[in-house]
């Protein structure tokens, strides 16, 4: 069926409709412009809100960026700060090694030290021990050798020779007791034993004059040569020391050289007045000189210089009797010297004393033309002695 066209609307319809188009046109526009006046209302708020809040935000940027800035200095301070302690750091690391080095060189050297200190005193303890036993040796061999004097002193030579050897044995380098060994051993006529021991005494610092002057006593006898070239060398080595010169003049004496013998104890007056023995000599030489009242005047000074000898134990007893019986006798005096011959006689320690003494006597005896006493005072120790002594 074919489609048919509306019918147009009537005219007051058509109207009704262009004015209800036109009065919701106008609510609509009005609406709309409402909507953009709120709208508007809304926007100039929000651009009112939105500018203080950026100005707001723009404050609170600059106090960032202001608290940035301050963060930067301090961080840099900070970080300018931790430069200075890192060189610190390293300034102290640097220090630290070396003081770690001290340390292990001072630990090193300590420990050097503790071993050198160990080593010390093991040496110190070793010493201590060495010094221990060096003294109570040394005490061992004075007592020794003070026994062994005492003993040479009383003529027992045989009792000193045995405690100056013990006391060699423990010191074997002391020249003191060499030469006292072997001054015993001289006068009990074992020379060459005493030649060993007086050689090794000089040789071992013994004063020289006083080993030369031992050995001059030690060949006295045999061999008068030997003697003389030792006493020559004792005055040498010892010039000041009266008793070389006595030495030297009593082997002048012996063989025959009174003049020289003279000289020689006058030398020895001159260096010391006081020795005792001196002045006897020069009066045994003055009586062979016939000069008897200066024989006697000589006898007189020993006698008084033995009285105080006697008194501090300078002589030994058999000398002191040898000086009183030459003072008797030069005195006439000759039965006081049967009383100290027949004293020497009992006394004498050895075969070497006895012919020193009688010597002396037969000097005397001679010098005053008394020959007919030999036999009276020496004859009896002559034949006790020396009979087949030699």
């Amino acid at each position: 069926m074919p489609f048919a066209a509306p019918a147009p609307p009537p005219d007051d319809d058509l109207g009704q409709l262009a004015d209800l188009i036109v009065t919701w046109s106008g609510l609509v526009l009005a609406g709309f412009a409402l909507l953009m006046s709120v709208l508007t209302i809304l926007f100039v708020a929000a651009g009112f809100v939105g500018i203080r809040e950026l100005r707001s935000i723009r404050e609170t940027g600059q106090r960032a960026r202001r608290e940035l800035d301050e963060q930067k200095r301090v961080a840099g301070e900070i970080l300018d700060e931790g430069n200075r302690a890192v060189q610190a750091a390293e300034a102290l690391s640097v220090e630290a090694n070396e003081l770690l080095d001290r340390a292990r060189t001072a630990a090193e050297v300590t420990e050097t030290q503790s071993e050198s200190i160990r080593q010390l005193n093991v040496r110190l303890q070793t010493q201590i021990s060495d010094l221990d036993q060096r003294v109570s040796t040394i005490v061992e061999v004075s007592y020794l050798f003070n026994q062994g004097e005492a003993a040479y002193r009383t003529g027992q030579y045989e009792k000193a020779i045995e405690f100056l050897q013990r006391a060699l044995e423990l010191d074997p380098k002391n020249t003191r007791v060499r030469y006292r060994l072997g001054r015993s051993l001289t006068n009990l006529g074992r020379d060459a034993e005493a030649a060993h021991e007086l050689r090794a005494a000089i040789d071992g610092g013994l004063l020289r004059d006083r080993g030369e002057r031992a050995l001059a006593y030690l060949y006295r006898y045999t061999d008068p040569n030997a003697a003389h070239l030792h006493a020559d060398r004792a005055t040498e080595a010892g010039p000041d020391h009266a008793t070389n010169w006595n030495c030297l003049g009593l082997l002048r004496r012996d063989s025959g050289d009174f003049a020289g013998s003279r000289d020689a104890h006058l030398r020895a007056y001159e260096l010391d007045p006081t020795l005792i023995t001196t002045p006897f000599y020069l009066a045994l030489l003055a009586a062979q000189m016939q000069a008897f009242p200066q024989a006697r005047e000589r006898s007189t000074e020993a006698m008084n210089l033995l009285e105080e000898g006697e008194r501090r134990a300078k002589i030994k007893n058999i000398w002191a009797a040898v000086i009183r019986w030459s003072d008797t006798v030069l005195r006439g005096s000759y039965d006081d010297a049967d009383r100290y011959a027949a004293e020497l006689t009992e006394t004498c320690p050895s075969a070497r004393r006895a012919q020193e003494i009688c010597d002396h006597m037969e000097f005397l005896l001679r010098a005053l033309s008394r020959e007919q006493h030999r036999e009276r005072y020496v004859g009896t120790m002559e034949r006790i002695w020396l009979t087949g002594a030699n």
